[in-house]
């Protein structure tokens, strides 16, 4: 990967006010082949870890061999 990319440029991480107090923005990110992704997500939703339509659909990063995806949820804080 280069020097020049910066994955908080992209705009899954753009401001986001809350609209829900109490409930704070959490961003989990999978990075690795577009298969390797795309079987952690289900496997995360097996295991009832994040919901399949929570994670972003698959991104490029400068590796043209390695994708990303992004899940944002809000999480109830204490």
């Amino acid at each position: 990967m280069t020097g020049d990319f910066n994955l908080f440029d992209h705009p899954a991480f753009g401001d986001d006010p809350n609209p829900n107090p109490g409930r704070e923005l959490v961003r989990i990110i999978i990075f690795g082949s577009k298969e390797a992704v795309r079987a952690t997500i289900h496997d995360a939703h097996l295991k009832n870890f994040r919901r399949v339509d929570s994670w972003s659909p698959l991104l490029p990063t400068p590796d043209p061999q390695v994708f990303m995806s992004i899940s944002t949820e809000y999480r109830a804080m204490r």
